[in-house]
């Protein structure tokens, strides 16, 4: 070995090392960090060799995802023959499972290691790449070691496996660009977290091990991210939980889900015989990790008697109060606990703030038999038992999100059919099983006064389906007010986010919408009008729409500056290939979305911008203004653009800010663990 000599690392500590070869740098680097908190034992070493480039560090010629997943000379090894984080190469320092390794991983753990010379500033930079590399190495021997199949590798490339919980606090490395100036904050992303349980069944002499996989990906157990930026010491911190942790626990007990009323799921078996199914419902599960509150992140909502939380939601009226610092969930709440009034089994998961009053409103579905009753509730650190706003009666409906103005609540009715009434609801746990979509009915539009806590009027148009709201603003000229959705002909959408169908390599795309304006005109005059819920439909005045952009887009965002108001500018996720006007049936693009867009909206010629990469999956993209410098107005889109990003060939993911105007990069940074890809939310808390 030379100058170099073998350390070895007993089986209770952790080892982080790293090769010249993962990255081509100027370091070796090799970290031992005791099993025991803060112990603070390390040793370092450092070795030169030439440079090359990382794949995602500055324009060079590689690609981020160029580093595919194949085998080599081991059966489950990851990269290609040229590949620097090749793993399982029989001449490679980085070989997992081979006795003639010298990092191969058995009873005990060997690095090499040697006391580091005094570094400057571009040797410390590298040595935070390498460590993100080695990390990167680690998980791939994981699954080297876990003898992997086809389909096995074929679900970690799709981003729907169980993520790996990051409790501990980590600094990210930068992998390409620089701390972006002024950026201060937290970001909390909030996604899948674990799709598939294991769990024993007993037979007659032995123990099986089988696998629930929930069906839909808003049923999966949560993994909730959060993502520090401190501009002082131009650090980034992450840490990752898992939030539901008793809900997936249930799993391996009841070999299977036990729902506490119907409808709780989208559309997953829950593996029930059908006694269990009939038995009579009512389960209440009160613990903070008892509830799978996964579809929805809120900032500030005053739950408990607190408003610095962070407060995630499920379509139950659930809310899962967590601690905004180590991201500890606190404790889980019904909306029917916080006020007998508040009537419902189901609820809409996107909440509405109000930043001018402090408001946050929420929806509830009491569904019955013939009918169901809708009531609009309120919630404010003034008022934390709340009110509610208003009731009306209509049909049961898969309501994700509606919108609020200065002066209104404005709750959408798609148009859907329970068959047999509502049995199909009472007896189901699926709620895309209980309810349809009927195109031969109109969706209704419901304006509530805020001001006078009853339905002024409602408004129809032709069906059609929405899970989003972008925008809604209020023109008292007009006496109008304008709501923007990202809309779809029916629920397909919905349907298509089954997880199995997802894993499956060549997938069809999930839809994505049209961005559609829907404006409803005279709303005194036809309050003035309004005869009640039995007037009928025939008499109901009609909502108009025009189609703001041609992109179909999903997950779209505007800036927080602009809620309420009339806006500029959009943020969503699309299909690149369908940008390029590629051929829909092409299977390139993958089944989830691959790209962020930028839209014009107020000049629908303007091309849209975009980013994307080969084989990379983005999240919802956050859009973060930039702090103002005291020297006037700043432009709507003066900012930045956040998005975390799942590299399916790298089995990796990234933390992505782009410069919101120009829509070029200014920082990747590497994450410890793949974060899913998910059809979730995020919010950026200043």
């Amino acid at each position: 070995m030379g100058a170099l000599e073998a350390v070895s690392i007993a089986d209770g500590a952790e080892a982080k090392l790293v090769a010249p070869e993962a990255l081509g740098a100027d370091v070796w680097r090799a970290e031992r960090t005791a099993a025991s908190p803060g112990s603070g034992s390390f040793m370092r070493m450092s070795v030169k060799s030439p440079t090359t480039s990382h794949p995602l560090q500055g324009d060079g010629d590689v690609p981020a995802s160029s580093l595919p997943l194949g085998r080599a000379a081991s059966p489950h090894s990851v990269g290609r023959a040229a590949s620097p984080l090749s793993v399982g190469r029989a001449a490679s320092p980085l070989s997992v499972g081979r006795a003639a390794s010298p990092l191969s991983v058995g009873s005990s753990r060997r690095i090499l290691a040697e006391i580091a010379d005094p570094v400057d500033e571009h040797e410390e930079r590298q040595r935070q790449l390498f460590r993100a590399a080695e990390q990167r190495r680690l998980h791939r021997e994981d699954i080297a070691r876990s003898s992997l199949s086809s389909e096995d590798i074929a679900v970690l490339r799709s981003g729907l496996s169980n993520a790996h919980e990051c409790a501990a606090p980590s600094e990210l490395p930068v992998l390409n660009g620089a701390f972006p100036e002024g950026l201060r904050g937290d970001l909390y992303l909030l996604g899948p977290g674990r799709f598939d349980v294991r769990y024993n069944v007993q037979r007659e002499l032995e123990q099986a091990t089988r696998v629930f996989t929930y069906g839909h990906i808003l049923d999966v157990p949560p993994l909730l991210t959060k993502i520090s930026f401190d501009p002082q010491r131009r650090a980034i911190v992450h840490r990752a939980r898992l939030i539901a942790r008793q809900a997936a626990g249930r799993v391996q007990t009841e070999h299977g889900i036990t729902t506490k009323v119907p409808g709780a799921l989208y559309m997953s078996d829950t593996n029930q015989t059908v006694l269990g199914r009939i038995l009579p419902r009512g389960t209440h599960h009160p613990s903070a990790e008892g509830e799978c509150c996964g579809q929805a992140v809120h900032l500030g909502v005053p739950v408990q008697g607190s408003t610095e939380t962070v407060v995630c939601t499920n379509h139950v009226c659930a809310l899962q109060r967590i601690d905004p610092g180590d991201l500890h969930p606190r404790a889980t709440v019904e909306l029917r606990d916080i006020s007998r009034a508040f009537k419902g089994a189901l609820s809409c998961p996107h909440m509405q703030h109000d930043p001018g009053t402090g408001e946050h409103f929420a929806v509830l579905q009491d569904v019955g038999f013939r009918s169901t009753t809708y009531t609009v509730v309120s919630l404010s650190a003034a008022q934390p038992d709340g009110h509610v706003v208003a009731r009306f009666t209509e049909q049961a409906a898969v309501l994700h999100s509606f919108a609020i103005t200065r002066d209104y609540v404005i709750v959408p009715v798609y148009p859907y059919s329970a068959p047999i009434g509502g049995m199909a609801y009472r007896w189901g746990d699926s709620l895309l099983e209980a309810l349809s979509f009927d195109r031969s009915r109109p969706a209704l539009f419901y304006v509530i006064s805020r001001e006078y806590r009853r339905v002024q009027c409602v408004y129809k148009c032709p069906a059609f389906f929405a899970l989003h709201q972008v925008g809604a603003a209020q023109d008292p000229a007009a006496d109008a007010v304008s709501l923007d959705m990202v809309a779809y002909s029916d629920d397909a959408v919905l349907r298509r986010l089954q997880v199995d169908a997802l894993r499956r390599p060549g997938a069809p795309r999930i839809p994505a919408g049209e961005l559609r304006r829907f404006q409803l005109a005279g709303i005194t005059a036809e309050s003035a009008r309004y005869a009640g819920p039995g007037a009928g439909v025939a008499r109901l005045p009609l909502a108009r729409s025009l189609a703001l952009r041609i992109e179909p887009v999903e997950l779209v965002q505007i800036s927080p500056a602009a809620a309420m108001r009339p806006y500029a500018f959009a943020y969503g996720l699309a299909h690149i290939e369908a940008l390029q006007a590629q051929s829909p049936g092409q299977p390139a693009g993958g089944a989830m979305y691959n790209c962020i867009v930028k839209l014009d909206v107020g000049d629908p010629a303007a091309p849209p911008l975009t980013w994307s990469r080969t084989h990379c999956y983005p999240s919802e993209p956050v859009f973060v203004p930039r702090p103002d410098d005291g020297h006037g107005s700043r432009r709507e889109d003066d900012g930045f653009v956040l998005s975390v990003f799942f590299d399916s060939m790298r089995i990796t993911s990234c933390l992505l800010v782009l410069d919101a105007r120009t829509f070029k990069e200014v920082m990747i940074a590497q994450l410890p663990a793949a974060v899913p890809i998910s059809f979730g939310h995020s919010k950026f808390w200043p």
